[in-house]
């Protein structure tokens, strides 16, 4: 992560693909804190090509120390518990959220406040832009009052 410019790289389907992502300042500042409080732990993992890999996590998987690169679960187990901890349960004791809803949460915010769909599509790492337009499509702004305004004003300019 590159707090300087707030930028974070994440990993996209294929080997040594990544793409970088906006981050808030604020999120940021969360993630060096937590870097500071809780080193990385090194983790050394063969990958489904049979390569030996060591990376720096910071959640590591339940059968530790293993050889095991944290998957999905991974991330969801801690995230459960992160939920309850911070008390973001519903009625029934369980998490409100989940992992995918970070995700969901930046794609509507950003095109609710008018950020270019390909650009968020680009972020979320989808392959088509058809894909974030079948998904997050209805959050984008009607565009006819924005497209009357611009139009009016180059009209105006021109006279």
């Amino acid at each position: 992560m590159d707090c300087k410019i707030r930028l974070v790289p994440l990993k996209l389907r294929e080997e040594g693909e990544y793409r970088d992502v906006p981050a808030a300042g604020l999120l940021c500042a969360e993630i060096e804190a937590h870097e500071e409080l809780l080193k990385p732990v090194p983790l050394t993992f063969q990958n489904r090509a049979g390569k030996t890999r060591q990376v720096e996590v910071f959640f590591t998987p339940r059968d530790r120390g293993k050889g095991t690169m944290p998957t999905a679960n991974t991330y969801v187990h801690y995230s459960k518990k992160a939920c309850v901890a911070a008390g973001l349960v519903d009625a029934e004791g369980k998490p409100k959220y989940h992992p995918h809803s970070l995700r969901h949460f930046f794609a509507s915010t950003a095109l609710a406040a008018g950020i270019p769909i390909h650009e968020v599509s680009r972020w979320l790492g989808h392959r088509s832009v058809k894909t974030t337009v079948d998904i997050y499509g209805h959050l984008v702004p009607e565009s006819w009052g924005r497209c009357r305004d611009i139009v009016q004003s180059a009209l105006t300019s021109a006279v």
